[in-house]
């Protein structure tokens, strides 16, 4: 595009195009998706302003479209002088992943990988350090310059705020001043506003509910008005007289004096008995559309002056069957009863009109009359033959028309065509019309078409769904996870997980027994690393036979690996790292990827070959390259070969995280049990537990830290010794500096529980929030809610993955996964989340793994979570079909188009990060800035954001993935079960309801924005969420109109057929999806149960959610001592940043390297000082040295393959 310079001598036609002048701007359209800008609204903000500040130690691959989030950054500036910031970005082509990211230090993304990958450090860089780290001013210069990601960026506030929706709460509510507010307890403006918010949603719900009513019961009659009383031909009574097509009632009618009548005598018993027949002919139209066509001749006996004539046929009376004969005779005198003065008339006009008669196309068809239907006017054509031909002349297409018996019960409309015919046509009605034709106006046929569209697109909804679900189940489930199942396997699967939710307490058959070595209680001999209270034992790398043939041929090795990990990535990457390195022989080349019992591979993250040496003295600007292998436990659970797939996929390292609050023993013991004892390798499973506060459930004689942590053992530090760690914590004011405490350690099982031949050796890391000490005497010290939980995690793994500046709690969770698995935190791919009272089955983990790593193109995915107290109350029994229905239909039906839109938080997986190719690239998916930063927003200023942010976390963390993600895929996978206890009690219920369905209705608002979701227009899940929206805020209106429409259909006729068919259908296909789908009929009584508690389901439960729009606490959902039903949305005081230190882990760990060092050369100096000399301590006999690292791993090669220890 050019523009001309404004001094042209054309600019003066400017003023005739709407696109030039100062408000000339490109289209949406016409951006490219490299060139949109980049604001606070854009789903890359975050993420472009990590990549841009890491940009120098990080390699950043653009996006397919090619967006690069440097450029883009530099894009903005430049135009940032010219750029409206009420524009909004255009998003339409955005690449749907975000850029993918690479761990590897300066260079190009276009260089190879072989040239690039030098001695496979590179690609895992987050673990390395550039050897002039020290001594670069320039890099040091940049790091302290940039500002921290978790530093809340001021964006400038946009044009277009939310004023119109305030102006509205406040009209809406104008009728409830401040004062009045603060007298029902409503004391601050926050509180008041929400109030008023909450009104406007509602009376925006009752606009909805009043809008569906209205094009249910209201719209037919608007446009089908209620039209008089129609009567059909032949079913006329006695009480009514036909005059040209009407029934006109003579009940009261009296007639004047009259020759042959008395004066004031009744019509109805008139000598003539008028009643039930036609008398069109004692009221003739004459002289309107007939004048000229039906003309006097000259010896006419019927009065006329010129073409105009008194009438055309005898004034007589026929039946109504028209089987009358033609009868030309008067009975007095001729033109009596022909009624031609303006009196008679008049008269007529008085007569109250009952409505048309009326006739059907078979009463037409099938009748011995000569019919026809002309502009919906019934004609008898033989009433022609009442004309008096000798008087008068007619056309001859008059004749045509009633010989030509192929017209007859036809409409004629069509065939009298030029202007003569239609003029006869319209005649011919004046006089010889008996009815109408059966027939709807076009309002009533717009209804008809308005009801038949809507019912046919419910029931396609619906019809689809239950399609969709049963393919689901027999088709696509099978195929998912570890294994393929046929449909007879299938089935006794769903069998035996009924069996398990039903019957199985403890650990069950379902639980492996573990070998002997692999026992959380067997004591190896030696150690799996250089033990920190054996530092004379050398580090052994084991050999691995199967793998290291491979590395003479990598094109072999990379064939090896059908899907990609980070181990297969390590493996792939170890031809460079070994293969170059001039190893002595064949021998002595071997796998650096796994633990043996003998020793540990140091290298398997690219972390120093060699343990740290306390004592030896160093400057602090010395090279960090990983954390000191001697900080790894002594009996870490060693790393299998990365060629082994026990299930056929590589294994990924995956986190368990486990959220308590205020669960009892026994909850929390089934969920960690469950979780230990699942069949996927301990060597790749963390179990990573945060304790929300240290809190005293009801009931519990110990808080819930105390109770996890006696389900330790072997602490890697003393529990008495750990110390609380800063952290910026997900709440606002003084609380958003909170402490947290991190032991580490491996589970402790109860004998009881789990068999201990059936223990697996398992590595756990409990973080306790414990709150700063200004809050030790506060009833919930620590305390910050379910989502601060959730965001200690991902912020860590934002840090990990973009090795950005951590808390001293990160940096401190970051030693503690060192410590207990040998493995740096960048190598967890994978986290399963995990409420405190939810029991896995024992298989799910191996089978939602293996869905994440057969297709990276999953971000998401959840399990099918059971009821284990389904016969416990009356309200647990409600809950079974509702929670079956809520995954088999809905989860399975979006699981088909790959946007599950709700994950739930007590049983779902979600991917850390993506590869992106063969090339080292990993796209960042949990721990993406942009999920992290918006998901831990503390900016709660409205009641929207409220609802989402502190009642549905999970289920928003669900929306902001498809919302970020939107070409993503987030599924069901029904291998994967848990069961877990409901709400006994209605009180219970109702409060979990409450946030469950304020939550849903506030994230389907969020994601029915979001335009890049499958499908288009109607066949789009775009669309399928706005009808689930609507559906939502409508069930109450809903559950009412459906027992009208019942009680109607009862008590009145006719009956509403096609009303009564689609609440069949809506309520039948659930019920025959369980005779189809599930493995146990007993969810046929539960679907009983279900229909005859649908009043709760549809009407209370969200009546009374909507009226608690303004309630963000959780109720009696979770119930601790005291009685605090939690709301995380008080402010108090003010927040003090400078309390919270953030570095690189690397100079936290230099900082802890130093201080050990000074701690020991104390404690030498002491000793010095009592025995008066040095005392000779055992050294490492690998100690580091930074000058001659290659030469320490041939010796370490050698040593290995000599079998030296």
């Amino acid at each position: 595009m050019s523009f001309r310079d404004s001094t042209s001598p054309r600019r003066g036609y400017s003023e005739f195009d709407p696109e030039s002048g100062e408000g000339i701007h490109r289209k949406k359209s016409l951006i490219r998706p490299e060139r949109s800008r980049i604001d606070a609204n854009h789903p890359r903000f975050h993420y472009t302003q990590v990549a841009n500040q890491e940009a120098d130690h990080i390699k950043v691959q653009p996006s397919s479209t090619g967006i690069d989030p440097r450029k883009s950054m530099e894009l903005n500036q430049s135009r940032s002088h010219i750029s409206d910031y009420a524009n909004p970005p255009n998003q339409d082509d955005e690449e749907d992943e975000g850029i993918p990211l690479m761990d590897i230090h300066n260079g190009s993304p276009n260089v190879s990988v072989q040239n690039d990958l030098k001695g496979g450090r590179e690609v895992y860089g987050l673990n390395d350090e550039v050897n002039d780290y020290g001594n670069n001013p320039k890099r040091n210069q940049v790091i302290s310059s940039v500002r921290p990601i978790t530093t809340p960026i001021k964006n400038e506030k946009p044009k277009h705020d939310i004023y119109f929706w305030k102006v509205y709460c406040y009209a809406i509510t104008f009728w409830a001043p401040p004062p009045l507010l603060r007298l029902f307890g409503l004391n601050t403006k926050d509180r008041q506003f929400a109030w008023r918010e909450k009104i406007g949603l509602i009376s925006c719900i009752l606009y909805i509910g009043a809008f569906v009513a209205y094009l249910t019961f209201g719209f037919t009659k608007t446009v089908c008005a209620s039209q008089q009383i129609r009567t059909r031909i032949n079913h006329v009574n006695p009480g009514y007289l036909i005059i040209n097509g009407r029934a006109f009632d003579l009940a009261n009618a009296m007639h004047p004096k009259a020759a042959g009548i008395q004066a004031g005598e009744k019509i109805l018993y008139s000598s003539m008995s008028p009643g039930g027949r036609d008398g069109s002919f004692l009221f003739q139209n004459v002289n309107g559309n007939c004048k000229g066509l039906i003309k006097p001749r000259d010896n006419c006996s019927i009065p006329y002056n010129g073409d105009e004539l008194a009438w055309y046929m005898p004034c007589r009376l026929f039946n109504q069957d028209g089987s009358t004969e033609v009868n030309n005779s008067f009975a007095y005198y001729n033109g009596w009863a022909c009624h031609t003065s303006e009196v008679a008339r008049d008269a007529l006009y008085d007569l109250k009109v009952n409505g048309d008669v009326y006739f059907t196309w078979d009463d037409i068809k099938n009748s011995s009359r000569n019919l026809v239907v002309y502009s919906g006017n019934v004609l008898d054509l033989n009433l022609i033959d009442w004309i008096q031909t000798d008087d008068v002349t007619y056309p001859e297409l008059f004749n045509k028309l009633r010989d030509d018996h192929t017209y007859r019960g036809l409409d004629i409309s069509l065939v009298l065509t030029n202007s003569e015919e239609r003029q006869a046509a319209r005649c011919l009605t004046e006089i010889i019309k008996v009815g109408v034709i059966d027939s709807d106006t076009i309002g009533c046929i717009a209804s008809k078409v308005v009801l038949y569209l809507s019912l046919v697109f419910i029931l396609s909804v619906v019809v689809a769904k239950f399609i969709m679900a049963c393919w689901f189940k027999w088709v696509t489930s099978r195929k998912q996870g570890a294994t393929m199942y046929d449909n007879k396997s299938w089935a006794k699967r769903n069998r035996q997980i009924e069996n398990w939710v039903d019957h199985d307490n403890g650990i069950g058959a379902e639980v492996k027994t573990v070998p002997v070595k692999a026992r959380a209680n067997y004591k190896s001999a030696k150690t799996n690393r250089q033990s920190v209270f054996h530092k004379t034992q050398k580090l052994s790398l084991g050999p691995n036979a199967d793998l290291s043939q491979y590395y003479d041929n990598p094109k072999a090795l990379s064939k090896s690996f059908k899907y990609t990990t980070m181990g297969t990535q390590a493996a792939l990457l170890g031809h460079n790292s070994y293969g170059k390195k001039g190893l002595k022989n064949n021998a002595s080349k071997q796998s650096n990827l796994y633990l043996t019992d003998q020793g540990s591979s140091t290298d398997l993250l690219n972390r120093p070959v060699s343990s740290y040496n306390p004592f030896d003295g160093m400057e602090d600007n010395y090279v960090i390259n990983g954390l000191a292998p001697d900080m790894i436990h002594p009996d870490v659970v060693p790393q299998p070969p990365v060629e082994y797939q026990p299930f056929g996929y590589p294994l990924a390292h995956t986190i368990n995280l486990v959220t308590c609050y205020s669960e009892d023993e026994d909850g929390i013991r089934i969920t960690l049990d469950s979780i230990a004892t699942t069949d996927f390798p301990n060597s790749h499973k963390l179990i990573l537990v945060v304790c929300d506060g240290l809190i005293k459930g009801s009931g519990n004689d110990e808080t819930t830290p105390e109770i996890v942590l006696g389900m330790m053992s072997d602490l890697t530090i003393p529990k008495e010794e750990v110390q609380a760690y800063s952290y910026v914590a997900v709440a606002q004011g003084s609380k958003r500096h909170n402490m947290a405490k991190v032991y580490a350690g491996f589970y402790k099982y109860n004998d009881d529980t789990v068999p201990p031949e059936k223990q697996q050796r398992i590595p756990m890391i409990t973080v306790v929030k414990c709150g700063t000490p200004e809050e030790a005497s506060s009833p919930k010290p620590g305390n910050r809610g379910k989502r601060d939980s959730q965001i200690i995690l991902m912020s860590f793994l934002q840090k990990v993955v973009f090795d950005e500046r951590m808390t001293s709690l990160e940096y401190e969770m970051l030693t503690s996964i060192w410590r207990v698995t040998g493995l740096m935190a960048e190598f967890y791919e994978i986290v399963l989340m995990v409420d405190a009272d939810t029991k896995v089955f024992p298989d799910s983990l191996t089978h939602m793994v293996a869905e994440m790593v057969k297709d990276p193109e999953i971000m998401g995915l959840c399990g099918e979570t059971k009821i284990s107290n389904k016969a416990q109350s009356w309200v647990t029994a409600i809950q079974v079909f509702e929670y079956y229905i809520s995954h088999h239909q809905a989860k399975a039906f979006e699981s088909m188009f790959g946007g599950v839109t709700c994950l739930p938080g007590c049983f779902c997986m979600y991917r850390i990060k993506a590869p992106k190719g063969s090339d080292g690239y990993w796209v960042p998916i949990l721990a993406n800035p942009d999920i992290v930063e918006r998901y831990s927003d503390n900016v709660v200023d409205t009641l929207h954001r409220k609802n989402l942010l502190l009642l549905g976390e999970d289920r928003y963390l669900s929306s902001l993935m498809l919302r970020t993600f939107p070409k993503r895929k987030q599924v069901f996978v029904p291998k994967a079960a848990c069961k877990t206890i409901v709400p006994d009690k209605f009180k219970v219920l109702l409060s979990q309801r409450r946030r469950w369905i304020n939550s849903t209705v506030h994230n389907l608002f969020e994601l029915v924005l979001v335009k890049d979701l499958c499908g288009t227009f109607c066949f789009s899940m775009q669309f399928v969420i706005f009808i689930e929206l609507v559906g939502t805020l409508v069930l109450p209106a809903a559950i009412s109109f459906t027992i009208y429409v019942i009680i109607v259909a009862i008590v009145s006729k006719p009956t509403p057929v096609m009303s009564l068919v689609l609440l069949a259908v809506i309520f039948g296909l659930p019920g025959m999806l369980i005779v189809i789908t599930v493995s146990s009929f007993s969810y046929l009584i539960y679907f009983v149960i279900y229909l005859f508690a649908l009043p709760i389901w549809n009407f209370v439960l969200p009546s009374y959610a909507y009226w608690k729009f303004d309630d963000f606490s959780w109720g009696e959902t979770r119930t601790v001592a005291g009685g605090d039903k939690g709301d995380h949305s008080a402010v108090e005081g003010k927040f003090d940043s400078s309390k919270i230190v953030m570095k690189r882990w690397r100079d936290w760990e230099r900082e802890r390297r130093s201080t050990e060092r000074q701690q020991q050369q104390q404690q030498q100096q002491q000793q010095q000082s009592v025995y008066g000399s040095a005392t000779n301590l055992p050294v490492p006999g690998a100690a580091w040295d930074p000058s001659n690292s290659e030469k320490l791993i041939d010796n370490l090669s050698q040593g290995s393959s000599s079998g030296s220890g």
